[in-house]
C-alpha cells in the first residue's frame, strides 16, 4: 500500500533529527505576547483618555451659562464683548449665546456669523470655518479694493457668496463638503460687521 501523503513522510524524515529549543521558543513567545499586551493596553488607555476629554469638551461647550448655587455665572462662561457692544447679563437663549460668541469674535475679526444654528471657529489669519451638522463653510474677509475682482464667477466660483463692502473689507463664503448653496447663502446673510 502506497503512502497517500508522500510529502508528509518526506517531511518527517527530514525533521526526525531536529530538536527545537523549547525554552528559547517559550521565552520569545512570552516576550512578544507581553509587548503586544502592553501596546494594546497603551492604545486602550489613550483612546479612553481622548474619549473622556472629548466628552468633557462637549459638555463644556454645550453647558452654556451654568448658574452655581450662589446665583453667579461661572467665570469661564461670562460673555465678553467690545466696548461698543456691552453685554449686561449672561445670555440665556441659544440665539443670545450665539450672538455673544459673535461679539467676542469681533475682537479678532471685522466680520463674524450671527446664527444660532452655525458654530464658528475662532478666526485664523483672515478666515474662519463655520459648521452645522455635516455642512461647513469657510468665511474669508478680503480687502475692499479687491471686491470688483470677485464679481467674476471665474475668480470667486459659481457657488460663492460675496458680501457688500463694509468699511475696509468684504467677505466671501465658500461651501465645504456636504454643503448646499442655500446654506452658503444662509451664512452669508448672517454676517455681522464690526463698526
Amino acid at each position: 500500500m502506497e503512502d497517500p501523503m508522500p510529502f508528509g513522510t518526506a517531511l518527517h524524515d527530514r525533521v526526525r533529527d531536529e530538536h527545537p529549543d523549547l525554552d528559547h521558543l517559550v521565552r520569545v513567545a512570552t516576550r512578544s505576547g507581553t509587548r503586544i499586551r502592553r501596546r494594546r493596553h497603551a492604545i486602550a488607555t489613550a483612546v479612553t483618555a481622548s474619549g473622556v476629554a472629548a466628552v468633557a469638551i462637549g459638555v463644556a461647550m454645550l453647558g452654556g451659562s451654568d448658574l452655581r448655587s450662589g446665583g453667579e455665572p461661572d467665570v469661564a462662561v461670562q460673555p465678553t464683548a467690545p466696548a461698543s457692544h456691552p453685554v449686561d447679563q449672561p445670555p440665556r437663549t441659544r440665539a443670545e449665546r450665539a450672538h455673544a460668541r459673535a461679539l467676542r469674535a469681533l475682537q479678532d475679526a471685522p466680520v463674524y456669523v450671527d446664527s444660532p444654528d452655525w458654530r464658528c471657529d475662532q478666526p485664523l489669519d483672515e478666515k474662519f470655518i463655520c459648521t452645522h451638522g455635516a455642512a461647513s463653510v469657510v468665511v474669508v474677509w478680503r480687502p475692499a479694493e479687491t471686491w470688483a475682482d470677485y464679481q467674476d464667477p471665474a475668480k470667486a466660483g459659481p457657488e460663492t457668496f460675496i458680501s457688500d463692502v463694509h468699511g475696509q473689507f468684504f467677505a466671501t463664503v465658500n461651501a465645504g463638503p456636504d454643503t448646499t448653496h442655500a446654506q452658503v447663502v444662509e451664512v452669508g446673510e448672517a454676517l455681522i460687521w464690526a463698526e
